[in-house]
């Protein structure tokens, strides 16, 4: 038997699973007062995704690298194959196609698309090595690999799920060097496009949204609301907040979204100051922790997957609370592990199981060379 393909758990980096498991605590405890007085028990619920996710961040942190690499190609092509499948047969919702009914549970491709993005974009950069770094020829297959998913994620449509795409994917590949000439020609595209996307690819209801942003009292009781109530929730919880059950911002039903969306409205409403930004520190050590992995990682696709995490946990992080504190627009983007779903746990679980897999690799290769 090959010893050095088996997995130590003692070298298990017990200090992530910890800040997952306090998130995670305080994910059921924080959706258990949101049910408070209508008899909701989303939190146990939530539980249950919570102790599958867990028992998949241990089984993927136990799987060879190599096994992994192999599967991505098949991994890809089945999200793809998913995200087609969701326009054609998904659950609409609010005039969205963004589930696919599996009778017992709800599945969003769209969240498992980001863990294709990761994956793929790591598996082409490990593949592909340039010393001199990555020029435009190089920039077509990333742009399919990326661009793909989020053509067949902004079709359902869902503007927040395309973005995260984009930034995770635009992050690895700024993590990795570039030649000049393609990182110009990736800004002039930008600001050269953003028009023609403004205009013809966002729908009117997305317009209003980044609109509001910029005059969130023009219409209060329309598009406004949510970003407004978010704001009176977090305020009104000023350094400790009203008690854990005391919100009055969902009690009263002023707080839309408020297990899913705006669950850190909520949160702050509830614990203040202090228990929002205790939240945010463990985010920022989370993400600190996937860098760091990115930085030790034995190979470029350990590399590019811990900064695929990173990036994961960061924009989700910085899209939903600037959404909260109406410095970005509503996009409908959830908070990791916090907000209440099913398929969005399950993935950022996933996610953190890529995370230890890198680190135990890491360390075991480290104790064997000692």
């Amino acid at each position: 038997m090959n010893k050095s393909n088996d997995f130590s758990w003692r070298r298990l980096p017990w200090g992530v699973v910890l800040i997952v498991l306090a998130l995670s605590a305080v994910s059921v405890v924080n959706l258990q007062s949101t049910g408070i007085g209508t008899d909701s028990r989303i939190h146990l619920v939530q539980l249950g995704w919570l102790g599958v996710g867990f028992g998949l961040m241990f089984v993927v942190a136990m799987i060879d690298v190599r096994i992994i690499r192999q599967l991505v190609p098949l991994f890809y092509v089945l999200v793809i194959i998913a995200l087609a499948l969701v326009l054609v047969i998904g659950k609409e919702v609010n005039g969205s196609r963004r589930w696919l009914d599996l009778g017992v549970a709800g599945f969003q491709p769209s969240e498992l698309a980001k863990l294709a993005v990761i994956l793929s974009l790591a598996g082409w950069f490990h593949r592909v090595g340039r010393p001199d770094g990555y020029g435009l020829s190089d920039l077509l297959p990333i742009a399919f690999l990326v661009g793909l998913p989020m053509f067949l994620v902004l079709q359902e449509p869902d503007l927040g799920h395309t973005m995260m795409l984009l930034f995770i994917g635009g992050t690895m590949v700024t993590f990795e060097k570039l030649q000049r000439k393609a990182f110009i020609s990736i800004v002039l595209v930008a600001f050269l496009t953003a028009p023609a996307l403004w205009t013809f690819v966002l729908h009117d209801y997305q317009k209003n949204r980044v609109l509001t942003l910029l005059d969130s009292d023009g219409d209060r009781l329309s598009t406004g609301w949510h970003a407004r109530q978010a704001r009176i929730a977090v305020g009104s919880g000023g350094l400790l907040g009203k008690g854990h059950g005391e919100g009055t911002q969902v009690a009263g039903g002023f707080l839309p979204e408020n297990h899913t969306d705006f669950v850190f409205a909520h949160l702050s409403e509830e614990h203040g100051f202090l228990g929002g930004t205790a939240v945010l520190l463990l985010y920022f050590l989370l993400v600190l922790t996937a860098l760091r992995a990115a930085a030790r990682a034995r190979d470029r696709f350990s590399a590019g997957v811990a900064v695929g995490v990173g990036a994961l946990i960061f924009w989700h992080v910085l899209m939903n609370i600037g959404m909260v504190l109406n410095i970005l627009p509503v996009t409908g983007v959830t908070l990791p592990l916090l907000s209440y779903g099913g398929t969005s746990a399950l993935t950022v679980l996933v996610a953190i199981g890529l995370l230890l897999n890198i680190e135990v690799r890491r360390s075991m290769f480290q104790a064997r060379l000692a």
